[in-house]
């Protein structure tokens, strides 16, 4: 347990550092885009880049449980071959009836909300295609437990479109809505596609899928909660933008979207454990080693809460001015609470995910899927009655805060029954004192809840900093570092030196 427990370790820093920067993907763009092209271009990206993700997440329709399930069981290249072919090509002609759809229905997308952005529909199926490879290379380094090229992949596309983003409006001053979705398209396929040929099919071969259709089906019912899942996740995510649309305006979505790229910095830890987590625990529970699985989660769940708390303070102090800095105090101030609140839901959010991957691994695929029904039924009916009251970005912010809580309260209920889950509360209650301190310092340089202090970049910068020292500083001298932990801390940092 201790070298499967210091090898996971490796693999959380490796990916904390990789999910780190792809998250900050969002704050180096989103000032980018208002500065050069506007908030209501951002806001009509935003939608956009939510249709297509929607699309590429639903397209596999549950056919590729198996292949992620039993994946990490594999040695051989036939079997992966024949794990990966069958949801493979399904996923194929899905995607091209997909694609189709898309070509022909995109012009008319912004009707509803009254405004007309012209946009190229080519430029969505390459970003739908380039979605398709990324997903297969990507997951079939993750399920076999090679992070580095699962991480190298990820990152690389994220920042190749970040340079090409930055090299346009460096020498061409020009970053259009047709811009922006040709170089998000083309920065997945020119990774991922040579990845997927020259990397994944180099070592599985190609065949034409040999299976039985009736079991992969059978197979395929059960990964349909999942998603399922996704379908109701994405819905809770985004739903709230296209509401936001319809009562407001594409300019508040890009307002509502600049207080989610800050808070949304929060859910990087969950991700990075969400994709780490499952390999280990489904080898720990299919070898009926329960007990460690348990601590497993446990552990991972205590670190995501000593990281999310003093996140979440943060975010109601100083939040506002970051996003001022980052984007127009207008922006901030239209969501100057939205942070906060997006922050709290980022919380329940971030524990959801984890309850996810135990989901996975236990075979409760259903249970994640009616509590995100429940998220999704309870998100749309808040915000179709108090945006027609209260029409301000807070709204849906606080609605995510109260569907979210929900979701995780039930997954919770229901994941216990068969599934021992520890909030260490100990380390919860020296992780609040610390924030206290921390909430101290922030308000004694001058920034206070809901309103926009100094954006100077170098002020703020520092001030950052000074909370984190002071946050951890105490948090360290309360005891809030077991020697258990400490030892294995020691353990990993002295077999990076080597």
């Amino acid at each position: 347990m201790m070298s499967v427990g210091r090898s996971i370790a490796k693999q959380i820093l490796l990916g904390g550092l990789t999910q780190f920067l792809v998250s900050f993907r969002g704050l180096i763009i989103m000032p980018i885009i208002v500065k050069t092209a506007g908030d209501s271009v951002f806001g009509a990206y935003v939608l956009l880049s939510s249709i297509v993700v929607f699309i590429s997440g639903i397209s596999s329709f549950g056919t590729n449980y198996t292949f992620r399930r039993e994946l990490p069981s594999t040695d051989t290249g036939r079997q992966r071959c024949a794990l990966l072919m069958p949801p493979l090509t399904f996923r194929i002609f899905s995607t091209a009836a997909f694609a189709t759809l898309l070509y022909f229905g995109s012009p008319g997308l912004f009707g509803m909300f009254g405004e007309s952005i012209p946009f190229s529909p080519e430029y969505l199926v390459i970003w739908l295609l380039g979605l398709l490879f990324q997903e297969k290379a990507t997951d079939y380094y993750r399920y076999t437990s090679r992070f580095g090229i699962y991480n190298l992949l990820t990152l690389g596309q994220i920042y190749i479109h970040i340079g090409a983003i930055i090299g346009v409006v460096l020498f061409w001053h020009d970053l259009s809505l047709d811009t922006l979705l040709l170089l998000q398209g083309s920065s997945l396929v020119i990774l991922s596609l040579p990845t997927l040929v020259l990397g994944v099919f180099r070592e599985t071969g190609l065949s034409w899928p040999q299976c039985n259709w009736r079991n992969f089906w059978t197979d395929a019912r059960l990964g349909l909660p999942l998603t399922g899942e996704f379908i109701v996740d994405f819905l809770v995510a985004f739903g709230d933008r296209y509401l936001i649309g319809l009562f407001l305006s594409l300019a508040a979505v890009g307002q509502y979207q600049s207080s989610y790229a800050l808070a949304g910095l929060l859910a990087f830890l969950p991700k990075v454990l969400g994709s780490v987590l499952p390999p280990p625990l489904c080898r720990l529970w299919d070898d009926k080693k329960h007990q460690q699985a348990e601590q497993l989660v446990s552990n991972a769940l205590r670190l995501f809460l000593i990281i999310a708390i003093p996140f979440m303070v943060g975010a109601l102090i100083i939040g506002p001015s970051v996003v001022a800095a980052l984007t127009t105090p207008e922006m901030a101030f239209a969501g100057r609470w939205a942070v906060a609140l997006i922050a709290i839901g980022m919380l329940f959010y971030g524990i959801i995910i984890l309850l996810s991957s135990v989901a996975f691994v236990t075979r409760q695929t259903s249970v994640i899927f009616t509590a995100n029904l429940i998220a999704i039924v309870g998100n749309v009916a808040l915000n179709l009655v108090f945006l027609s009251i209260w029409p301000t970005v807070t709204v849906p912010a606080a609605v995510s805060a109260i569907v979210y809580g929900i979701a995780f309260s039930y997954a919770l209920y229901k994941v216990r029954k068969h599934f021992s889950i520890s909030f260490h509360w100990s380390s919860l209650i020296r992780s609040i004192l610390a924030t206290l301190v921390m909430s101290a310092v922030l308000c004694l340089t001058g920034y206070t809840p809901g309103t926009i202090g100094s954006t100077d970049i170098l002020v703020l910068g520092l001030t950052v900093f000074a909370a984190m020292v002071s946050y951890f500083a105490v948090f360290l001298v309360i005891g809030g570092l077991p020697a258990v932990d400490r030892a294995a801390l020691a353990i990993l940092i002295r077999q990076h030196r080597n």
